[in-house]
């Protein structure tokens, strides 16, 4: 056993004569030498294709200089890649049977440091890059938390292409949502590519895309906070007009009167407009006037 040539490996992305199958190989030998079989339940797929990885090196431009998280190491395919350019990487992952393959794989960096644990539990450093092949699985709670906690310039994602095309979506779609509202005011997202599910072994359901998200560089005001809060509860009750969730928000949630959350919404612009419809800069002018009239 031994680690992938990267020094090969790099010199071979410029001529693209590396291919996935090569991958795929060291891959399956890895899995088959440490007996692991990849879980489902930890939406556990690697990635085996040079052209994906060089596009998320590229779109990354690493440097020497460059602290980068990485989320989800799995095997230490991309990790061995940052670890090449990067200063330091720090590499997170769940699963304890693919610790013992990564401090294998890894055992000649010395500028990776390996974290076995849940990231959504865990506290992020403070960071250059967050370059990741998410988790599928956690898509969601791990993108509002990076979004929320700032510690990094910008960072490069794999997504399921459902769940990326959720980030960009416009105002009346069916795609569109919280998570949409979040990404748009919190940060700017840019959806760089598209590509397919066999980039990755076991290859999941669905494709997948290349994501690029440049955070807010501050913590959240009370204002911000305050709507992620009431956006978890209006999109519940995404076709129904403004008015309708929002009082039923004010009684039921808040416990105010109906006479005082009437004259709450009275101030409130955009009632008759469905929920679906409303921009995140309407969202954005509502929460603060609701939070204004509970305080």
């Amino acid at each position: 056993m031994g680690k992938i040539n990267i020094g090969f490996l790099l010199s071979e992305l410029s001529v693209m004569s590396y291919f996935s199958s090569d991958l795929l190989s060291e891959t399956k030998r890895l899995l088959k030498l440490f007996n692991i079989k990849p879980k489902k339940s930890l939406s556990q797929s690697f990635v085996v294709s040079i052209n994906l990885i060089r596009d998320i090196i590229d779109l990354s431009a690493i440097s020497p200089s460059d602290v980068v998280l990485e989320i989800g190491a799995g095997l230490g395919t991309l990790t061995q890649f940052l670890a090449e350019r990067a200063g330091k990487v720090i590499a997170i992952e769940v699963d304890s049977r693919l610790l013992k393959v990564l401090r294998w794989v890894l055992r000649d960096y010395d500028n990776v440091d390996l974290i076995h644990g849940d990231v959504l539990k865990i506290d992020f450093p403070l960071v250059d890059k967050v370059v990741s092949n998410l988790p599928f699985k956690i898509s969601s709670p791990i993108t509002f938390k990076l979004i929320e906690e700032p510690k990094f310039n910008f960072a490069v994602l794999t997504y399921q292409r459902e769940f990326a095309d959720r980030l960009v979506a416009e105002p009346g779609t069916s795609q569109y949502g919280r998570l949409t509202v979040a990404a748009s005011l919190f940060a700017r997202v840019e959806l760089v590519r598209y590509a397919s599910r066999f980039c990755f072994y076991p290859p999941p359901s669905v494709d997948v895309a290349v994501v690029k998200i440049y955070p807010k560089m501050k913590s959240l005001s009370d204002d911000e906070r305050f709507l992620l809060e009431l956006l978890r509860y209006l999109f519940s009750q995404r076709n129904r007009k403004l008015r309708s969730p929002l009082l039923h928000y004010l009684v039921k949630v808040r416990n105010l009167s109906k006479g005082r959350s009437m004259r709450i919404l009275s101030n409130i612009p955009y009632l008759e407009d469905r929920v679906r419809d409303l921009s995140p800069n309407q969202f954005l002018e509502v929460a603060k006037i609701v939070r204004r009239e509970l305080m």
